[in-house]
């Protein structure tokens, strides 16, 4: 069943996780290889094995004497140590250090026994290239060159000189046998050292193509992540915008609905006028609520948004919906006096800067402000909206008696919403009981823009 498999990461989505693959270039021979390590493995050890027969078929009609074993016997002793390290040689991947000391060991035997290493320290070399490419660097120094040190010093004291050809054409004596001996050890020196660095070229190329991987891998995590926190705080940006409206709606229409009841008997032309702002509040709540819920999935381009951003004050990323004017202000007050609360706007310094941001966050400043007189303290018989505008700060100070009325505490939520929106232009807002009313004092820098 499909759900019984592993899904991917939730971290990144399944086609954007790079892997090792995607960064070799390789052709298919080396892609079927890797994709049957077992079978590369089984060559490996073909490779030793194979000439090893052909060395053993041979040593068996050899004439040579061999001072060490009997010559009958030397064949048989040379199969079986080819056999355990060809063997061995299978399992080079999964166990390299062992293999190495296998390897070895049947190279020091097959030399100390038989005057010549035939052959073996290409199974050495194998193995040394196996502990090099999968083993760290100081582990693999130490085992090759101790591998060198028995193999060499085994090939010093029990090698057989006279089976060294001297390889110069017209000369039919052997090398002097302290020189040959050192020729066969320098040879299985080098040979080791070569699959050495052959075996640390690989490993440190594995490391930088996995490095690269990973790196890759963490950039597609952290753009999802930023993806993430970008949606969570468009979310908290649709709640705080929500609230706002709805909130302040609400509270307003609740209001308006009260007192044109209360009214209806004995005012009917001001229960009229009631009903009329209701309406009139529910459609620009309404009207606010599709502007946030169309504008905020998408960037906003001044005009398409409604912002009404100009040229000289571009878009900004995450832009509020609405850009109220000092108008609109006064339209919000009025609002709110006509649901009874007796509001008194002070207006110090020169106008409000026409910055969209800015007068968004005054505007709803003000109006979560006086939605809290509203909904927590009804009976208030005195609200004063205080704006101060200096050159590089608003200050806005909202402050109401507590009336004749009981105070019901709040949740709390739409002062949280209002620090974020303050804080967004590195303000701040406090907010609390002072004599017998309450105080909301928010302090807002002006940005160089809209200076």
């Amino acid at each position: 069943m499909a759900a019984a498999e592993h899904p991917p990461r939730p971290s990144a989505r399944a086609d954007d996780v790079f892997r090792i693959s995607q960064v070799r270039r390789r052709g298919p021979v080396r892609r079927w290889f890797l994709a049957h390590p077992r079978a590369m493995d089984a060559v490996v050890a073909a490779w030793f094995g194979l000439p090893s027969l052909v060395t053993v078929a041979e040593l068996r009609h050899t004439t040579r004497p061999l001072d060490v074993v009997d010559p009958a016997a030397a064949p048989w002793i040379l199969l079986a140590l080819s056999t355990v390290s060809t063997a061995a040689l299978l399992l080079r991947r999964q166990h390299p250090l062992a293999v190495l000391a296998v390897t070895v060991g049947s190279a020091v035997v097959v030399t100390a026994l038989l005057g010549n290493t035939y052959g073996h320290e290409f199974a050495v070399c194998f193995a040394a290239y196996a502990v090099a490419s999968q083993r760290p660097p100081g582990t693999a120094w130490l085992s090759n060159l101790a591998a060198i040190a028995l193999g060499a010093g085994t090939v010093m004291l029990a090698g057989d000189s006279s089976s060294i050809d001297p390889g110069v054409e017209g000369v039919s004596e052997p090398l002097p046998p302290l020189l040959g001996l050192g020729i066969a050890a320098t040879f299985l020196a080098l040979v080791v050292m070569v699959a050495h660095a052959i075996g640390m070229s690989v490993r440190a190329r594995r490391e930088h193509e996995r490095a690269l991987v990973d790196r890759a891998n963490r950039i597609v995590l952290e753009r999802d992540q930023r993806e993430q926190l970008a949606a969570a705080a468009e979310r908290a940006r649709i709640a705080r915008e929500m609230h706002d409206v709805v909130a302040h709606s609400l509270s307003v229409m609740v209001a308006l609905a009260d007192g044109a009841t209360a009214s209806l008997d004995k005012q009917p032309e001001r229960s009229r006028r009631a009903l009329e702002e209701l309406a009139s509040t529910g459609r620009d709540a309404l009207t606010e609520m599709r502007s946030i819920l169309g504008v905020l999935r998408t960037e906003s381009t001044g005009a398409a948004a409604g912002t009404g951003s100009t040229a000289e004050d571009p878009p900004f990323e995450g832009a509020a919906p609405l850009a109220p004017t000092s108008g609109d202000l006064d339209e919000l007050l009025a609002r709110f006096r006509a649901a009874g609360l007796p509001v008194e706007r002070v207006q110090s310094g020169p106008p409000l800067p026409e910055h969209p941001r800015l007068l968004m966050t005054v505007y709803r400043v003000v109006q979560e402000s006086l939605t809290n007189v509203l909904r927590y303290a009804s009976g208030a018989t005195s609200v004063r909206v205080a704006i101060a505008t200096e050159e590089d700060v608003v200050t806005v100070t909202v402050t109401n008696d507590a009336g004749s009325g009981a105070v019901q505490p709040g949740s709390g939520h739409g002062l949280l919403g209002l620090r974020e929106r303050v804080g967004a232009f590195g303000g701040s807002v406090t907010a609390g009981p002072v004599d017998d009313g309450w105080r909301v004092h928010a302090t807002i820098p002006v940005p160089p823009e809209g200076r």
